[in-house]
C-alpha cells in the first residue's frame, strides 16, 4: 500500500488551519510549510506526524516541498479542508499498485462565497492538480499553461476540497494581496518572461476559463465575483512583477 503525504501551506491571515490540519490528520505525514517570523498556534504535540516549517521565498519553499518522501503529495492551502468522501477516495488511491496509477489526479474545489457553494476557488478553476507523484512547489499552475498539460491527469471522481477563504469579500481580497505575491516571486526566481500583451492576455484568460469552461456563471453573483477576483490575482501577480523589474531602474 502506497503512503500519502499532505503539505499545507499557510499564509499570514488565514483562519481556518486548525480545521484544515484536522481534515488530513489521518496522512501518514503532514508538513506545514508557513510564510513570517510566528508559527501558526496549531498544538502541535497533539499531532504526532506533523512537521512544522518556514519559509521566506519561494525557493526555500520548493527545497521543503522535495523534502517530502511518501509516494503521494497532496497540497492545500490552510483554507481548505478534505471533506469525508473525497478522504475515502484518496485512501483507495493509495492501496493502487503504483506503476497502474497515473502520475497525478486533479480534485474539485468549492469555495464558500456570498452564502452558497462555487466551483472553483481564487486559485483558479476547478478541477486543479493537488494530487502527485511529482512534487510541485505550491498547489498552482492554472495560471502558466507552459507548466504542464492538466488533460493528462484524471479527475478523480469522488469528493472535493473546501475553500472557506474567501467566506466574505474583504477576506478574498486580502488572500489575493498575499497569494499575488507569492506567485510574483515564483515568477521571478523562473525569470518567466512577461509582456505587456500577456499581462492583459492572462488574467482575460482566467476569467473567460472559470466563469464559461467551469460553468461558474450558473453560479450567478458569487460565481462572477469569484471569476472576477482569480483575473484580478493573476494581474496583481504580474503587476507585483514588473514593479520588482523596473522601478529601481526608473529611480535611477
Amino acid at each position: 500500500m502506497s503512503t500519502l503525504g499532505v503539505v499545507v501551506l499557510s499564509l499570514h491571515g488565514m483562519k481556518h488551519l486548525s480545521e484544515c490540519l484536522e481534515s488530513v490528520r489521518w496522512a501518514e505525514a503532514v508538513t506545514l510549510l508557513h510564510a513570517g517570523e510566528e508559527a501558526p498556534t496549531v498544538g502541535a504535540s497533539a499531532f504526532p506526524s506533523l512537521t512544522l516549517r518556514k519559509f521566506s521565498s519561494t525557493q526555500e519553499l520548493a527545497e521543503h516541498c522535495q523534502g517530502v518522501k511518501t509516494d503521494w503529495v497532496l497540497h492545500l492551502w490552510g483554507e481548505e479542508r478534505v471533506e469525508a468522501v473525497l478522504r475515502e477516495e484518496l485512501r483507495a488511491v493509495c492501496q493502487k499498485e503504483l506503476p497502474q496509477a497515473p502520475l497525478g489526479y486533479r480534485i474539485s474545489i468549492r469555495s464558500r462565497l456570498l452564502g452558497r457553494w462555487v466551483e472553483g476557488s481564487l486559485l483558479g478553476p476547478s478541477p486543479a492538480l493537488r494530487l502527485s507523484r511529482q512534487v510541485e512547489e505550491i498547489p498552482t499552475g492554472w495560471w502558466d499553461a507552459t507548466r504542464h498539460s492538466l488533460r493528462q491527469y484524471p479527475v478523480l471522481g469522488r469528493g472535493w476540497i473546501g475553500d472557506y477563504s474567501a467566506a466574505e469579500l474583504r477576506e478574498g481580497f486580502d488572500r489575493v494581496q498575499n497569494i499575488s505575491g507569492l506567485w510574483a516571486d515564483r515568477l521571478q526566481t523562473r525569470g518567466s518572461k512577461l509582456t505587456p500583451m500577456a499581462r492583459l492576455l492572462c488574467p482575460l484568460r482566467v476569467f473567460i476559463k472559470m466563469l464559461l469552461m467551469n460553468g461558474i456563471f450558473s453560479n450567478g453573483l458569487a460565481g462572477l465575483t469569484l471569476s472576477t477576483l482569480a483575473a484580478y490575482a493573476t494581474l496583481l501577480a504580474s503587476a507585483k512583477v514588473w514593479e520588482a523589474r523596473n522601478v529601481k531602474s526608473i529611480a535611477k
